[in-house]
């Protein structure tokens, strides 16, 4: 049967298993957040208690980037403005600070009886044209560039340490607890 939602998780067992040093649930405590953890390094946010059903501490995620007004969005998009090929980028920009021979990968599920399919991009990123956002440009084998923005990451504001990859010893939970 299915736990009712609460607005807090009470019952303390994902503490109990972020404590655990065979156990894939961690608890990252810079960003306040449970994960499942794959062997493989990949990460799965937990949102509810599987047991109480009661709602994981709120994140604090969105502390560790730049805020992007929606003015600095607009402008940044104007950037975009007039721009479809990689020549018409460096053109108007110069230079990259930084190429990415994978900077963007996209994944297209199966759908009415096609194949997924994946692609990749190399990307172009200008980290000097807004002070908030790095500027990107994914450019595909035909030289076609479509412009994004990511936010800058501004760092670990509490000093917290990262959490301890699947199966290894150290404590990273809440309470602190080996």
């Amino acid at each position: 049967m299915k736990p009712p939602r609460k607005d807090k998780c009470d019952c303390g067992i994902l503490d109990r298993w972020s404590n655990e040093p065979d156990h894939p649930v961690r608890f990252d405590p810079a960003l306040n957040e449970y994960f499942i953890a794959s062997k493989s390094g990949g990460k799965y946010q937990i949102y509810y208690c599987p047991f109480c059903g009661g709602a994981t501490p709120e994140s604090r995620r969105s502390s560790l980037f730049a805020h992007v007004t929606d003015k600095e969005q607009q402008r940044i998009y104007s950037l975009f403005s007039g721009i479809s090929t990689e020549r018409q980028v460096i053109d108007k920009f110069g230079r990259p600070d930084e190429e990415r021979q994978v900077g963007a990968m996209v994944m297209h599920p199966e759908k009415d009886g096609k194949p997924a399919r994946g692609e990749a991009f190399r990307t172009l990123v200008y980290k000097n044209l807004s002070t908030v956002a790095d500027i990107c440009f994914n450019i595909s084998d035909g030289g076609r560039a479509r412009g994004t923005w990511i936010q800058k990451h501004i760092g670990n504001q509490d000093g917290q340490p990262s959490p301890r990859p699947y199966g290894s010893p150290e404590a990273g939970s809440p309470s602190g607890q080996a």
